[in-house]
């Protein structure tokens, strides 16, 4: 049915409008660009928390696997004890224990050994290496220190040197010394939480063969102020 009106003079005609998908993607691609920083910072956001949770969970195995090493040893020690002198064992044993339970907890915790604080003084920026015990050739060696008296935030460098000690055979003396032996570097970056800061450092031996080696940890901070600390490490077949 036609419509009454459009017979009409003077009344203008109804118009169509086409539906213009031009309009659409060009408002689709706004909103995409307006989204796309948003999008972005989410992903960098999850990869950094799943990266600090793989971290922790790395390092949680770590000490998981370092405490059950040291209890396999002692267990040996006290297998053996006991079938000499049974009640012996028994008091070696509990003492053992107690003190595999409290190092653990206290390794477990990052709690760090630098010394307190005493309000109104400022503190004395040192380091503090854990003695290393005897590592296996091809094996990682796990170095704990402690940077203390920085305060919180502040960067610093940090580099780890193990270098084989020469021993020089008795009757050579005159004759030209050996080359020396390439030492194992490792360089590294961080900030402290506070004047006593806790940090465990990775050293992966690789190709390092069995001897004794000096283990030396330097501690540079943004002032350029150096502390170093030195121990022997043993490295066995």
């Amino acid at each position: 049915m036609s419509d009454p009106f459009s017979e009409m003079p003077g009344m203008p005609r109804p118009t169509r409008r086409r539906f213009e998908p031009g309009l659409v993607q060009e408002g689709l691609r706004a909103l995409k660009d307006t989204l796309r920083p948003a999008g972005s910072k989410a992903r960098y956001a999850t990869r950094r928390a799943a990266r600090s949770a793989m971290e922790g969970f790395r390092r949680t195995q770590r000490l998981a696997m370092k405490g059950l090493h040291r209890a396999q040893g002692y267990g040996q020690n006290l297998w053996r004890q006991g079938q000499r002198k049974p009640r012996v064992a028994g008091v070696i044993a509990a003492a053992a224990t107690l003190t595999l339970v409290g190092a653990y907890a206290l390794n477990a915790s990052g709690r760090s050994l630098c010394p307190p604080v005493t309000k109104g003084k400022t503190p004395k920026f040192h380091v503090l290496m854990d003695a290393v015990p005897q590592a296996t050739a091809g094996s990682e060696v796990e170095i704990n220190y402690d940077v203390c008296g920085l305060a919180s935030g502040s960067a610093y460098s940090g580099r780890v040197r193990l270098i084989q000690s020469q021993q020089q055979p008795a009757g050579k003396k005159n004759k030209k010394r050996s080359a020396k032996p390439t030492p194992l570097v490792v360089s590294f970056k961080d900030r402290v939480d506070g004047p006593a800061t806790r940090r465990e450092q990775e050293l992966k031996l690789g190709s390092t063969k069995p001897g004794t080696y000096t283990l030396e940890l330097t501690v540079t901070d943004s002032k350029g102020r150096e502390r170093k600390k030195v121990q022997k490490v043993v490295v066995k077949r």
